[in-house]
């Protein structure tokens, strides 16, 4: 049974807006006006919420909380009970536990207590996790992190169970529970938004990436959870007037509109947000994490406390005050906040910063390093590392990553001079790197310049002669070789692909004699699938399409192949199949019969309907669909239908999106959707009523889309696209499918002079 205690979600699309330094000062506050708080750091990507705790502690103290047991220990402590357990009554008082809340205290670390204004507070903490993970062969944080599977989680060991006790627990000890959440849209990002919180706090800065991504995750809550979650829009980083002001105003409409329309809020309570949650940005702030009263004079006066103190009354809907802090505390709390110049605490945490200040600092620090360098001095590697580890997270989520980019360069640059002079010291830092840039910068590099740090990798790797070093070269010539058939340099893609298959020989040949994870031989039968798909689009690029056929048909034969049927249902074998069947499907030139092209077109949209996946489906959709339509089999139509829009509610508004956005696109589509209405009305099926009342709504979410771009299309293009909706609608409706369409939706024949 929960308790009358309120969880709120800190969530930002992406970093860098403030959200964890608003958390915790709003915590803070409410700590010390009386209240037990707990707060929750499920950032488990990059957690940072204890930094700004340093204050309130000693070092040791807040290495202690820092690296104290929490949310990966417990998940990863329950996965590993219930997988064990061997009865129905052990199973029975493993859930008692949870009831009660046994498993969590002792996860709780205490931050501070005090006399509240009203009485005696309490701020908790249930950290990230501790570096090592599982009692019996721990494994790295990071390891853990990225072997753990919230399906799995949630499907096979009672993961919903699990988190709704911890809601429930926390709920009936404070008064109030604080998480801060990861970014993004991942799983973690759905259970803080949507499983745990009462309320969201949903923190962003106005420009369009914050914006746009925290309307979609606001549509998603909605979609979900209907009314059971509080969502609450929190402007971080606003200007109070003065130069950039008007287009401040520009981007706080657009927010606005966005969040209204996409995001379901009321025009009323989103002014109102905007009126009363919004925190302002302040100048002159420090570059470590610290709580806003610790920074002012005095609080009670001081800018930024006032705004945070405004945003949790209003948010946690009490009555809050700044206390009067004890100057010997207070005293106390400045000693511990003084920074040691260039610490690696303070490097690493220069990526929670405000991100145009945070690069310059960096970029000084990391020119500084090089002076360093050219000295003779012996530069520490866990000091480069966390230059480099910050230049990394800045250029991800940097207002201007081009610019953090170049700093990155300059970074990797330090590290290629000292791996020059010292490479048994600094080798595996700069291939470290290296990876890091590849797999979190990939937006933002040019093909020469991908190109380029894979073969520099590649050739720091090519000693390398564990699984390990050889799976990264796999992985990488695999990269090269896609990389460089797009950019149609022919011969060298084929060179890489002969390097490729030398290194997937040698592999087996080396893993025939171990006991490897089976996710480690997923990776060489990918490579190896892949090596067809890549080799089969040379050979369409140079048009000879028989040889194409034989090797997209040589890659579907090597995953039947495989011997383990369950891991051809993972998403990267998958994307593999669906590359190969729909090549097959749409390769034409009488290499494929019109039978076989349109079996390849059924099993392409089965591969994605597998993987949950439908971008590259709505790409095709048009050719796949002639494949299909070509070889007059209304079951085939049955099948390939029932495959592409089974997800209705994503996968309609997908494919509307896509086919909306232009006349052309839309009525090629319409046509195609035409042609299967066609097929299926005659059949007089339920089955087929079904799929019918799917066209028909596709149909009618195209129009909608186009007609809500009338001030970038012409009337006559859109006219053209009513008449063919409409004409579709009556076919659907000739078939015994009612349309039951609004009239002020319902398209209309174009007006004639």
């Amino acid at each position: 049974m929960e308790g009358d205690g309120r969880i709120i979600s800190f969530y930002s699309f992406k970093g860098g807006v403030g959200r964890t330094m608003a958390l915790a000062n709003v915590a803070f506050l409410a700590s010390q006006n009386g209240y037990r708080v707990l707060v929750m750091d499920w950032d488990l990507e990059a957690p940072g919420l204890p930094y700004y705790f340093r204050g309130l502690m000693e070092g040791t103290e807040l290495k202690q909380l820092k690296e104290a047991p929490g949310i990966l220990n417990l998940i990863w402590k329950w996965r590993s009970l219930i997988g064990g357990s061997k009865t129905q009554k052990q199973t029975d008082h493993l859930f008692e536990q949870i009831g009660n809340g046994q498993p969590f205290t002792e996860f709780v670390q205490s931050v501070a207590e005090w006399d509240g204004v009203n009485e005696r507070g309490v701020l908790d903490y249930v950290g990230a996790g501790s570096p090592l993970i599982g009692d019996k062969d721990p494994l790295p944080y990071e390891d853990a992190l990225a072997h753990f599977s919230w399906p799995e989680f949630f499907e096979s060991y009672a993961g919903g169970a699990l988190l709704q006790s911890l809601r429930d627990w926390a709920k009936r000890n404070y008064d109030f529970i604080f998480i801060d959440s990861r970014t993004g849209m991942a799983d973690v990002a759905g259970i803080c938004t949507m499983q745990m919180p009462d309320s969201v706090a949903l923190c962003f800065v106005l420009n369009r990436q914050n914006i746009d991504g925290v309307a979609k995750v606001a549509s998603a809550i909605r979609a979900k959870r209907d009314n059971q979650v509080d969502l609450r829009a929190v402007p971080m980083r606003l200007r109070s007037g003065g130069v950039g002001a008007s287009l401040e105003t520009d981007a706080q409409a657009r927010a606005q509109l966005q969040l209204t329309k996409i995001g379901g809020f009321s025009a009323e309570a989103l002014a109102d947000d905007f009126k009363q949650l919004s925190v302002n940005t302040a100048l002159e702030l420090p570059y470590y994490e610290t709580l806003a009263p610790f920074l002012a004079a005095d609080p009670s006066l001081d800018y930024l406390t006032l705004n945070y103190l405004r945003l949790a009354t209003q948010l946690l809907n009490v009555e809050l005050q700044i206390p009067d802090f004890d100057p010997d505390w207070m005293e106390s709390v400045q000693r511990r906040l003084q920074p040691t110049h260039a610490t690696i605490d303070y490097v690493l945490h220069l990526k929670s910063s405000e991100p145009s200040r945070a690069v310059d600092e960096l970029s000084r620090l990391i020119e500084s390093a090089f002076e360093d360098e050219i000295d003779g001095a012996d530069l520490d590697d866990d000091y480069v590392s966390a230059l480099v580890e910050t230049a990394v997270g800045l250029t991800d989520y940097s207002d201007s990553p081009f610019e953090a980019l170049e700093m990155l360069n300059r970074a990797i640059d330090l590290l290629r001079d000292l791996t020059a002079q010292r490479p048994e010291k600094w080798k595996i830092l700069l291939i470290s790197a290296l990876e890091r840039c590849l797999s979190d910068l990939n937006p933002y590099l040019e093909p020469n310049e991908e190109l380029a740090l894979l073969e520099e990798l590649d050739g720091l790797l090519s000693a390398g002669t564990t699984v390990s070093s050889r799976l990264q070269r796999i992985a990488n010539r695999r990269r090269a070789a896609r990389l460089y058939a797009n950019e149609n340099e022919i011969d060298t893609a084929n060179q890489t692909l002969g390097d490729l298959n030398r290194l997937i020989k040698e592999f087996k040949e080396v893993a025939s004699n171990l006991k490897l994870p089976v996710e480690q031989f997923e990776e060489i039968l990918s490579a190896d699938v892949e090596m067809s798909v890549i080799r089969g689009d040379i050979f369409q690029q140079q048009e000879n399409y028989t040889k194409s056929v034989r090797e997209y048909r040589s890659g579907i034969d090597k995953l039947l192949a495989n011997p383990s049927h369950a891991s051809s249902f993972r998403t990267e074998l998958l994307r593999l199949r669906y590359d190969l069947h729909s090549r097959l499907a749409r390769i034409g030139h009488d290499t494929v019969s019109i039978e076989e092209a349109a079996d390849h077109a059924l099993q392409a949209v089965r591969a994605v309907s597998w993987s949950g996946g439908t971008n590259a489906l709505i790409i095709h959709f048009i050719d796949l669909s002639r494949a299909v339509l070509a070889a007059g089999d209304r079951e085939m139509a049955y099948r390939f239908l029932d495959a592409s829009f089974g997800d209705e509610r994503r996968g309609h508004l997908q494919f509307a999106n896509y086919y909306g956005r232009q006349p052309k696109v839309a009525i090629a589509f319409l046509d195609i959707l035409t042609q299967f209405a066609r097929q299926l009305s005659t059949s007089g099926t339920e089955r087929a009523y079904s799929l019918l009342r799917q066209i028909r709504n596709l149909a009618l979410l195209i129009n909608a889309n186009l007609e809500r771009r009338r001030h970038t299309v012409s009337d006559r293009s859109r006219g053209d696209v009513r008449e063919q909706v409409r004409e579709l609608l009556e076919l659907v409706q000739g078939s015994g499918v009612a349309i039951d369409v609004p009239s002020h939706n319902r398209p209309k024949r174009p007006r004639t002079e």
